[in-house]
């Protein structure tokens, strides 16, 4: 049995008949929960005691000899690896992962996750008495509606209605266990879960119940839950841990199409063929497909912080910037558009992503870039390249990096938050103790004329009072000073009111080297070209595979990926297959 840390915390006890109380028809409350065993009894749902040992149904005697060879992943030995990890999966993860098992929806309202990697797979993740109790309630409504219009169809032997024989139950635990654990079921789980089965059917008084009690229990299991990367110490190396195949083929998975893995990636990973160039054949087909296109839209949308767009898309209403709920739904669409073509079709690169003067819009979004359009359907448009060019100009992206009411106010601190933070990887030390509020008060006391000034007049009086506020706003500010001349909807405006719009500043710093100039466009080449750029991308991909904010791993990737990035011509497609099959990624610290 491989003994890894999990976590501690113990859910209190569900009030189960309160939850369902169709099940309890025959039976007290508390014989169902003795039927569902620890999980939901109070003993700590995520005790790798509970259900048969660790991971993988390693041998309970705790005998481990751990691979001898390392599939042909040969790490750096400067590479000092870090402790394994488990990540919880992620609102989507969890929602993609029941589509994908057992093909029926979870409720669009699940909405849960952790971002302290900057993304929403992080492993940082906690599984704490609300949520358990969520899950659980979600686990018992899809499982009811599974075994209702689906199991029949799965499982030949299952028929609704009639007592599930012992034959059966057993193709069904072996059969939905191993894509529900993304792994074989140990023998260890597989005799709870048939003694399980056993105990639940003479207390429920309709068949069916005892599949749906079967299916709650797999959905509400750590296995299901949770993705382990910790991975068995190699025979002749005990100081390094080498992710099992079926942790390799999760990581894959869940970072290319945010799901399970399928069945060429898991029947791959019970054949032990995946070493590092057989990864490299499942990242590129996963990469082709429709649910991996879509994660790698959605890397894009949270890396350049655009995943609002969704919002503004649901609730336009919220917004009063847009002249219409279609107006909102075709900015996000554009976004999606644009990495489509431009990044997956295309292969693109970074400069392709950053300077391609192309979008895609309809009649709702055509006059943002002072065109014309009849149709509802998304048409490409080629846009002037002397005012726009690439992601960072997209209506879409300055719709959300921007105020929610004011069209004709831009948001210079969102943006230039955006490029400090996202393209250029930049520390912000944010000063406490300022009172913006007073010090916004008292310049409107003094200036009479204060809403007739551009957004950087008034931004500049507000923030320069103090000298904290000037070096604090110095680590940004002046990158989003460039975009003053798009509104709030992305609009190009060359003044505001009578006023003029000042877009130029100098003394900026890329590359270690102060520089000046005169808007957005001046600048995006340059960030194109830009090793330090380069750098951030790759931490960013590094940070999203690994759930990681930063430490040895990401650094590692950073300092041994980003020359390779910037030789393939910073191929972003490129760097993704890089990133997942840099064999430190799949090594962790011994135990």
């Amino acid at each position: 049995m491989i003994d890894h840390p999990m976590p501690t915390a113990r859910p209190a006890r569900l009030a189960l008949c309160a939850l369902r109380p169709r099940l309890l028809r025959a039976s007290s409350c508390s014989a169902i929960l003795a039927l569902l065993g620890a999980c939901y009894s109070g003993v700590s749902a995520f005790d790798p005691e509970a259900e048969g040992g660790g991971p993988g149904g390693d041998d309970p005697s705790g005998a481990d000899d751990g691979p001898s060879d390392p599939d042909g992943i040969d790490v750096s030995e400067s590479y000092v690896p870090e402790a394994g990890q488990i990540r919880l999966l992620s609102a989507d993860e969890y929602k993609n992962t029941i589509r994908d098992l057992l093909g029926v929806e979870v409720s669009s309202e699940l909405q849960y996750g952790e971002v302290g990697s900057g993304y929403d797979n992080s492993g940082e993740g906690q599984l704490g008495e609300s949520l358990f109790s969520i899950l659980y309630t979600e686990a018992q409504r899809v499982a009811e509606q599974y075994v209702a219009t689906e199991l029949a169809g799965a499982f030949d032997c299952f028929e609704p209605g009639s007592a599930t024989g012992a034959a059966c139950v057993e193709t069904i635990v072996d059969g939905l266990g191993r894509r529900a654990f993304r792994r074989p079921v140990d023998p260890q789980t597989r005799q709870q879960l048939l003694d399980f089965v056993a105990d639940a059917t003479p207390k429920t008084d309709e068949p069916d119940q005892v599949m749906e009690l079967l299916v709650t229990r797999l959905l509400m299991s750590p296995r299901f839950l949770y993705r382990t990367e910790v991975g068995q110490n190699l025979a002749d190396d005990p100081s390094l841990a080498l992710l099992d195949p079926y942790e390799r083929a999760s990581l894959v998975s869940y970072t290319l199409v945010g799901s399970m893995p399928d069945e060429p990636l898991l029947a791959d990973a019970e054949a032990d063929r995946l070493d590092l160039p057989r990864i490299r054949e499942h990242v590129r087909r996963l990469m082709d497909t429709d649910a991996g296109r879509a994660q790698l839209v959605k890397f894009f949308e949270q890396w350049l912080r655009v995943s609002e767009l969704e919002a503004m898309a649901r609730a336009p209403e919220d917004y009063a910037k847009f002249v219409s709920a279609e107006q909102a739904q075709t900015l996000r669409d554009e976004f999606n558009a644009f990495i489509d073509h431009v990044v997956l079709d295309d292969a693109g690169t970074l400069d392709d992503l950053l300077t391609r003067n192309v979008t895609w819009v309809n009649q709702h979004t055509a006059p943002l870039y002072g065109g014309s359009s009849q149709s509802d359907a998304l048409e490409p448009l080629t846009l002037d390249a002397q005012q726009r060019g690439g992601v960072l100009t997209l209506a879409s992206v300055m719709a959300v990096h921007s105020s929610s009411a004011e069209i004709h106010r831009d948001k210079p601190i969102r943006r230039g938050l955006l490029i400090q933070s996202q393209l250029l990887c930049g520390e912000i030390g944010l000063p406490s103790g300022i009172d913006v509020q007073s010090a916004a008060a008292e310049v409107l006391d003094e200036v009479p004329n204060f809403d007739e000034l551009t957004t950087r007049e008034q931004l500049e009086l507000i923030m320069n009072q103090d000298q904290l506020c000037v070096d604090c706003h110095q680590q940004f500010m002046p990158y989003g000073y460039l975009w003053g001349n798009f509104d709030a909807l992305g609009q190009y405006q060359i003044q505001f009111g009578d006023r003029p719009i000042d877009a130029a500043v100098e003394g900026l710093l890329l590359d270690g080297t102060a520089r000046s100039y005169g808007g957005i466009m001046e600048l995006v080449p340059d960030l194109a070209g830009s090793d330090q750029v380069a750098r951030c991308v790759t931490t960013n991909v590094a940070q999203y595979a690994s759930g990681q904010a930063g430490g040895e791993l990401v650094d590692f990737m950073a300092e041994q990926i980003t020359p390779v990035f910037v030789g393939n011509d910073r191929d972003l497609l490129q760097l993704f297959e890089d990133i997942l099959t840099a064999p430190e990624l799949y090594i962790r610290e011994g135990r």
